[in-house]
């Protein structure tokens, strides 16, 4: 009996070894997103291009995809003309895929810190008339992550 109990034990502890062998540290680590420096998310439902004035961004964000080194969803992106002023200018919005990448390890954290983002359906997006070139890609790192 006590042979058995012996080699039982020794079963689990092999086990129990080789599975933790086979699951890397990483693996629940996950990867957040810094959105204009107010606090590391994951999944966030929406991102800001310029954090001075929210002028651009997206929003309604669904993910598809999130895993430690990229994402991938959909939601609109915005774009405020600001004319004549930020507070009463025209909002102009396009149903938009956004993706992280570059993953970068900071504060003992990975970040996800370049944004890109393209039309959903349309060649290019709704854009304010007196800002030329219309894009059909628009991308940025983020800069304001603190961990």
């Amino acid at each position: 009996m006590r042979t058995s109990l012996k080699y039982s034990a020794l079963s689990f502890l092999v086990l129990a070894s080789s599975i933790i062998a086979v699951t890397p540290s990483h693996a629940a680590t996950p990867s957040y997103y810094n959105n204009c420096g107010v606090a590391s998310q994951v999944k966030p439902n929406s991102i800001t291009e310029y954090c001075a004035d929210a002028g651009a961004g997206v929003i309604s964000i669904k993910w598809s995809l999130w895993t430690r080194v990229s994402a991938r969803g959909q939601g609109t992106f915005y774009v405020n003309d600001c004319t004549p002023t930020c507070v009463a200018g025209k909002v102009y919005r396009t149903r938009a895929n956004v993706e992280l990448s570059e993953a970068t390890l900071t504060h003992g954290k990975n970040y996800l810190m370049k944004v890109t983002v393209t039309p959903a359906a349309a060649k290019y997006f709704f854009w304010p008339k007196k800002q030329k070139p219309i894009p059909s890609k628009i991308t940025w790192v983020t800069d304001t992550w603190r961990g």
